[in-house]
């Protein structure tokens, strides 16, 4: 006990004699020490991942259960949410987990591999209807932009008359992923595939819908409204990026001529998406396709005719023609066919055609009328303008202002730098670590080489007086040129006279205790 605590005194006495920058010095070794063997501890933790995230309670509660069936340790965070194991189990559990534990509690055509004793057809009926739901829910889960999606199917009771019948409907509740959105076809496309896949289910019939109450599926029906201003929608924005990439090729070629920057070019075209479908018929010249020709002809002697035998043997007048002669017959009868060439010609205008162009462009700086006539030509020429339907080009010169770029173009290269001179320093830092530690190592012990030594060690029973010590120091009095090193050992040897002279029993206590070591 007693070494102890004269070792306990020794420190205190040894802390005593540094400065305040020494103090500091030894403290910040300390604490680095701590904080390297505190890294280290960590270092040997095992390192852990998550396993899966955003779970609800029921699906954490299923996996956590089969984790410590299984004696694997996990941890848990956000609120019980994300379950995290060892980096190197992740993947092996993931795919044991995938078959043992139905996450999202999800059933499916799974649900049919057992076969349950007394089900009656309303029963089998159900779990038909519950399977598809799980499927298609399953189904529209893996796109990108949902996280979770809910199908709720209303299959009706057959009925007797047709008349009684009621249409299949269905409801699509969908959570869409963190700044995740669907666009209009998507939804459409979700549509059509639940329609699909239930017997009698019309599009028109699914409601689609996000958690936050918002329909998507509004507007989006079969001949609705809906696919009029989507259609809508679609001609403006193909309108919109036809004259932007118009204007970005003009004004490419433009900078070439003025330089970057130098011009800024705008397009206005007017697009007509009207379908139009004409129909035209031409008849050419007749011609001839058949000819029927058909002629007879007959000679002879013609018997007598209308004369009545009783005349001969009676006298008096005579009735009709008596006697005999030649006759001849000729008939000619000819069919022609004539048809004329017909040309039937259906042509069908395709919707966006350019009715109109308006061009505007601005240049960097003050032009002559001879450069402005040259860049309106070149602009007309590459742009293909037509003045006969009324397109229009537009060029003005004036100065631009670039404050704001000069601004830019400064704070991008003050990041830039920084950047480099962070990577600079990230590559660095190591070493500069390594260099520091060893450099405030090797001055700790520089310093406190250059106290210890000026305590002499006296033998046993030869203590001198504290006032002969005092007396062989030198005259502070005396002004002579050192070193720097020889500077320092005369301030340290100040502190010692100090000491002596301020505490002289604790000195003498500290020596007798070195020499009774001894």
């Amino acid at each position: 006990m007693a070494s102890g605590a004269q070792f306990q005194e020794q420190i205190n006495n040894l802390w005593q004699k540094f400065s305040k920058g020494q103090k500091i010095t030894v403290l910040f070794i300390i604490i680095l020490f701590l904080a390297v063997i505190i890294g280290i501890i960590f270092a040997q933790q095992p390192k852990m991942e998550m396993l899966y995230s955003g779970l609800s309670s029921e699906d954490a509660s299923a996996l956590t259960a089969k984790l410590k069936e299984q004696k694997v340790p996990y941890q848990l965070a956000d609120e019980g949410k994300t379950i995290l194991v060892r980096a190197e189990d992740k993947y092996q559990l993931r795919l044991d987990m995938a078959g043992q534990v139905n996450l999202k509690g999800v059933i499916g055509f799974e649900s049919f591999n057992e076969t349950r004793f007394g089900e009656t057809d309303t029963d089998k009926r159900v779990k038909y209807l519950v399977a598809l739901q799980g499927e298609l829910t399953r189904t529209i889960e893996y796109l990108d932009a949902v996280e979770t999606a809910k199908i709720h199917i209303v299959l009706p009771q057959p009925a007797l008359f047709v008349r009684d019948e009621k249409e299949t409907t269905a409801s699509v509740l969908l959570r869409l992923k963190a700044y995740a959105g669907l666009r209009p076809e998507q939804v459409k496309s979700i549509m059509s595939f639940v329609s699909h896949s239930v017997e009698g289910l019309k599009p028109e019939n699914v409601t689609v819908m996000d958690v936050n109450g918002n329909l998507l599926s509004e507007g989006l029906g079969n001949g609705s409204s809906g696919d009029t201003v989507y259609i809508s929608a679609n001609q403006l924005a193909l309108k919109q990026q036809y004259e932007k990439e118009f204007a970005k090729s003009l004004q490419t070629m433009l900078e070439k001529m003025r330089g970057a920057g130098k011009a800024v070019v705008r397009a206005s075209i007017a697009m007509n998406f009207d379908q139009v479908e004409t129909h035209s018929e031409r008849y050419d010249d007749t011609f001839l396709v058949s000819e029927h020709i058909k002629e007879e002809s007959s000679r002879g002697i013609s018997q007598p005719v209308g004369e009545n035998p009783a005349d001969a043997n009676m006298g008096g007048p005579s009735y009709g023609q008596s006697g005999s002669g030649t006759s001849e017959h000729e008939l000619i009868d000819t069919t022609r066919n004539f048809d004329a060439g017909k040309t039937v010609e259906t042509k069908t205008t395709a919707p966006g055609k350019i009715t109109n162009i308006s061009l505007a462009v601005l240049v960097d700086g003050d032009l002559t009328p001879e450069e402005e006539n040259k860049i309106k030509e070149v602009v007309a020429k590459a742009a293909g303008v037509n003045t006969d339907r009324g397109d229009q080009v537009s060029v003005v010169g004036m100065p631009f202002n670039t404050e704001d770029v000069a601004k830019m173009e400064e704070a991008l290269a003050k990041r830039e730098s920084f950047q480099r001179r962070m990577e600079y320093l990230k590559f660095f830092q190591t070493p500069l670590m390594i260099l520091l530690i060893l450099g405030i190592i090797f001055f700790v012990v520089r310093r406190a080489g250059s106290i210890l030594p000026k305590i002499n060690y006296y033998p046993k029973g030869k203590v001198p007086e504290i006032a002969a010590i005092s007396n062989e120091m030198p005259n502070p009095n005396v002004e002579l040129t050192l070193s720097p090193e020889a500077m320092e050992k005369k301030a340290m040897q100040k502190q010692v006279d100090n000491l002596v002279q301020k505490n002289p029993v604790d000195v003498a206590k500290v020596v007798k205790t070195w020499l009774a070591e001894d």
